[in-house]
């Protein structure tokens, strides 16, 4: 038979325990279930987030992928392979696509046009298939193949930035104003598109294109030209649970690009007619 010492030092019973610490004790192991319980909540809530991302990011790489089928006419969207970056769930330290981006142009399959002095179209397409919770914003920047500009011309339609925003099921509308900024800035990895605010706001299922003309003064051979002809889109992923929160090429790196390291489309522009 045991005594149980108090606190001052004086027994509190003979061979049981009193009914205040039987109380207590059973009050900590309702606690202990309840926050085991909860903590196996939370773990099936980040499997279900990782799940949904995989759905979510096979909807958009549908997308995405349609895109060179979007154009009419032999002038078609010839676009680079994706690329993404990455987030880790706060809850069940699950890894999972966070945003997937890719850039290319508008030229013909068999590389007879664009010719050099043409003006022809870039873009970058992104979207999020991670969750919003810790900030759904996008930054978008553009490195342009060598003897390339942007041949923006405002007063002009067909050579003015376009901006449109969309959804997993293909769905889209354009934004105008100051939702599409007119012109590039220069940025960390290229000249950077983003709209008056900073950042683009891209939540879960939804994605961002920009559009922009280009014009070429020589004659471009994708990933056979001596300097990798090649349009590279760089990602800032502003989202808190991002693991690495750009998408862009390494000093020194060059095409083509490894996932997660910047999205890429070699270039290629004909001689000019003479």
């Amino acid at each position: 038979m045991t005594v149980r010492v108090g606190a001052e030092g004086k027994p509190v019973g003979r061979g049981r325990i009193p009914r205040r610490s039987i109380a207590l004790l059973t009050a900590t192991g309702l606690v202990f279930a309840g926050a085991t319980a909860q903590a196996e909540r939370r773990a099936a809530g980040g499997e279900q987030t990782s799940r949904s991302a995989e759905r979510i990011e096979r909807r958009l790489s549908g997308v995405a992928g349609s895109l060179g089928n979007m154009a009419k006419g032999k002038k078609k969207w010839l676009m680079g392979p994706v690329s993404h970056t990455y987030e880790q769930s706060p809850v069940s330290g699950t890894t999972y696509i966070s945003t997937i981006e890719t850039v290319g142009y508008k030229g013909k399959r068999d590389a007879s046009w664009p010719r050099v002095g043409d003006v022809y179209l870039g873009q970058i397409w992104v979207g999020r298939a991670g969750d919003g919770g810790a900030g759904d914003e996008v930054v978008t920047e553009i490195k342009l193949p060598r003897k390339t500009s942007f041949a923006i011309k405002n007063s002009k339609r067909s050579r003015r930035v376009r901006c449109y925003k969309g959804k997993s099921d293909g769905s889209f509308t354009s934004l105008g104003g100051r939702k599409c900024p007119n012109r590039p800035v220069k940025g960390v990895h290229g000249w950077r598109f983003v709209p008056r605010g900073g950042s683009w706001g891209v939540p879960k299922g939804r994605w961002i294109q920009i559009v922009f003309p280009l014009r070429s003064r020589s004659k471009l051979q994708g990933l056979a030209d001596s300097r990798n002809a090649c349009i590279v889109g760089s990602v800032h992923n502003l989202s808190g649970w991002a693991i690495d929160d750009w998408d862009a090429p390494e000093p020194g790196e060059s095409c083509p690009l490894k996932d997660g390291h910047g999205s890429y489309q070699g270039v290629f522009v004909a001689k000019k007619r003479r």
